[in-house]
């Protein structure tokens, strides 16, 4: 069974999973421990048949790249988050913004919007005025979330300021690495050691197996330990950013002094009982006895994400593995 996760962020507050955003955020966003904002991105696991495997209390926590807050400086009490106080507040800012300020300017709407907001509003429309806030290193004009006012030395300044009706701000704006990023980490909550077994057991003498006799390995938490068939499909969605991650493990590995093998899927979950094929096995051969060999059994889980933006990348390879030690003893042939 293939498991797929399919992730929507979350578009109102009222449904957000974590906390409430404060009163100046907005479009999903959530109050972080560190002081900054988060987005809640809500998962639900299915198999391939389309049934639910996990739904409810489960979600991510992902910063967003770009995104809108109310515009409120403060400045002698006026509020520039209304049209009016916005208006006030352009109408004396403007002519300060030139020289080594002329990049302030090129931040700004130009003066037509800022009268047609100011007029809407008296007409009844409640519009507000937000600012625009990017994590540093990113641009929002390259991010595509919003105008450019001009270049200023090379740079594209942004249009850093906008009004919007409140409660109808765009979505924040996650990089699709960022995604990709929580989202894989995500996964691998699901992901855990492998516990194994093994055949022949000899119970008069503490369980342990037969010099030169091809002992068999099996994992027995195949659903945990290798996502039942080994592969991972997961799709995220936050704003307009999707991501779909896959990833896949080859298989088991055991190793031991006494020799290794790697194996399928197929092999590593293949437990032995009556009347099941040897050929098919993960086996070890130990060619002396011993108090106990060290036998290793691990998995590695490696593969890609890719954005609907284009971009992807390969994932950072996870390792899981879990050691126990083997009894052997010789097989004891009576003289005759």
């Amino acid at each position: 069974m293939k498991r797929t996760v399919i992730a929507t962020a979350l578009a109102g507050l009222a449904a957000a999973a974590v906390t409430a955003a404060p009163a100046h955020a907005g479009g999903g966003l959530e109050q972080s421990g560190d002081g900054g904002y988060k987005i809640s991105v809500s998962v639900t696991i299915t198999s391939d048949s389309g049934a639910v495997v996990q739904s409810g209390g489960t979600s991510l926590a992902v910063a967003p790249t770009c995104w809108w807050e109310l515009y409120n400086p403060d400045i002698g009490g006026n509020d520039a988050t209304t049209p009016e106080g916005f208006q006030k507040f352009y109408d004396e800012s403007i002519p300060l913004l030139s020289g080594h300020a002329a990049a302030g300017r090129l931040s700004m709407p130009d003066a037509d919007e800022v009268k047609r907001v100011t007029e809407a509003a008296k007409n009844g429309t409640k519009y507000r005025w937000y600012s625009l806030r990017c994590q540093e290193g990113h641009n929002g004009v390259d991010e595509g979330y919003t105008k450019s006012g001009g270049n200023y030395y090379g740079t594209e300044i942004g249009i850093g300021y906008a009004a919007f009706i409140q409660g109808q701000e765009p979505e924040p704006y996650v990089a699709p690495e960022d995604l990709a990023t929580s989202l894989w980490d995500f996964a691998q909550q699901g992901l855990t050691d492998p516990a194994i077994d093994r055949n022949p057991k000899v119970s008069a003498n503490g369980g342990a197996t037969l010099v030169n006799v091809p002992t068999w390995f099996w994992v027995t938490n195949p659903a945990t330990a290798l996502a039942d068939d080994g592969k991972l499909h997961l799709t995220a969605t936050a704003g307009n950013t999707t991501v779909t991650l896959d990833a896949q493990s080859n298989g088991v590995a055991f190793t031991s002094p006494a020799g290794s093998t790697s194996c399928s899927v197929n092999q590593a979950k293949y437990a032995y009982g009556a009347g099941a094929s040897e050929g098919s096995a993960c086996t070890i051969s130990f060619d002396r006895s011993s108090a106990g060999w060290p036998v290793t059994a691990s998995t590695t889980w490696g593969g890609t994400w890719s954005g609907n933006d284009g971009t992807g990348a390969a994932l950072p390879e996870v390792y899981h593995s879990t050691t126990v030690n083997v009894p052997v003893v010789e097989v004891q042939v009576p003289n005759r």
